[in-house]
């Protein structure tokens, strides 16, 4: 347990500059000390090998000219803010690369305060996470390979009910030779087409979602927009739209990407509702660095058999594929569930005590300078 300043004051006069050096050259991070301006004091050896243009026998030089210019204006802030609120502060970036691809850093800044509190100086770590961040990245590639094969073996199974499904009428057709049975034989032809061509457009919207450009928005102003652009569809549905929203910090999303997740959470809440009801949507804040995007109907819930499988592609409770009119490929929570993970947040399904099933999507308070550098 830490003592009063006096006590730490001593304990600090008993250790001398030769075991304070070796700490500082020991401890397996670049470290980087600096005045409150920036202004390099002294910098450890791993320091000196990272940036190559620095050395604890020549201080001096302001430390944002270190890092890559595109940086300078993200570590000037993170200096401020460190020196203002006297708290430690962490981004994350790009410093060199290897044989393999770019390095991953985390640097953490933090207040030197002297006995009394004020400020001394600031210190910068820099933390090597490339392993970390190659081995995520390695994770996600086998998990995206794995969905694929997953989404391939439904994509296949449907297209065969399809077939088959063609090729049945037309061999009923064949064998009746009537004007009746052609007929019948070409409307379910025509019906099975159809799904197909609406499978094939949900599977190129999944697939593009990724690849869009990125428009970045605040979550409140587009769930608002959203809502207020859908509000007319929702009344002729004989469904009430009932908006709680609390005020909360920036939360930065991709604008079209989000309006995709509104959309296929809006039609699945609509179609749990035919005869009308209540559509509850809430903004709210479950901490200073997440939010949370409830959207919640008065419907028949879920049922438990299927609330494991409602994210998976082409699950769905509708029986569309089987010959359904509602055009529902199941789809839509699949699409849900891939772009709020890129949003680095998370979405899970409940059902709602008295009725109704909600839809809870928590995504991270984020600002663009705390995401690394694009790939």
């Amino acid at each position: 347990m830490a003592g009063p300043p006096d006590s730490r004051a001593a304990l600090v006069g008993h250790l001398d500059a030769g075991f304070l050096h070796g700490l500082f050259e020991s401890v397996g991070l670049a470290i980087v000390a600096c005045e409150p301006d920036g202004r390099i004091i002294a910098c450890n050896s791993a320091a000196a090998d990272l940036f190559g243009r620095v050395q604890s026998s020549t201080p001096g030089i302001y430390v944002a000219e270190l890092f890559p210019e595109r940086d300078r204006p993200r570590l000037e802030q993170l200096l401020l803010d460190t020196t203002t609120t006297l708290e430690p502060r962490e981004y994350q970036t790009q410093l060199g690369r290897d044989e393999t691809g770019p390095l991953d850093f985390a640097v953490l800044a933090t207040p030197v305060l002297e006995h009394d509190g004020s400020l001394r100086g600031v210190s910068l770590w820099m933390r090597d996470i490339t392993k970390r961040r190659r081995l995520q990245r390695q994770l996600k590639r086998n998990e995206r390979l794995a969905y694929l094969g997953k989404l391939a073996g439904a994509v296949a199974h449907h297209y065969n009910n399809l077939l088959c499904s063609i090729a049945t009428s037309l061999e009923y057709a064949m064998n009746m030779n009537t004007m009746t049975a052609m007929r019948r034989a070409a409307q379910r032809t025509a019906e099975a087409v159809g799904q197909a061509a609406d499978i094939t457009r949900q599977l190129l919207a999944f697939a593009q979602a990724d690849h869009r450009a990125s428009d970045l928005a605040d979550l409140s102003e587009i769930v608002a927009g959203f809502l207020h652009g859908n509000e007319q569809r929702i009344k002729n549905q004989h469904v009430e739209l009932r908006f709680d929203y609390q005020p909360l910090p920036q939360v930065l999303v991709d604008r079209e990407q989000m309006i995709i997740v509104l959309n296929h959470v809006l039609n699945n809440a609509l179609e749990a509702m035919p005869e009308g009801g209540v559509l509850r949507v809430s903004l709210a804040s479950l901490g200073p660095e997440i939010v949370c995007l409830s959207i919640a109907d008065t419907g028949p819930g879920i049922s438990a058999e299927h609330m494991e499988h409602l994210f998976e592609p082409f699950f769905t409770t509708k029986g569309v594929l089987g010959g359904g009119k509602s055009g529902n490929a199941g789809l839509g929570l699949a699409v849900v569930h891939g772009l709020v993970h890129d949003m680095h947040g998370a979405v899970t399904a409940a059902n709602v005590p008295g009725g109704g099933a909600r839809l809870d999507i928590v995504l991270p308070v984020e600002r663009p300078e705390d995401r690394p550098p694009p790939r």
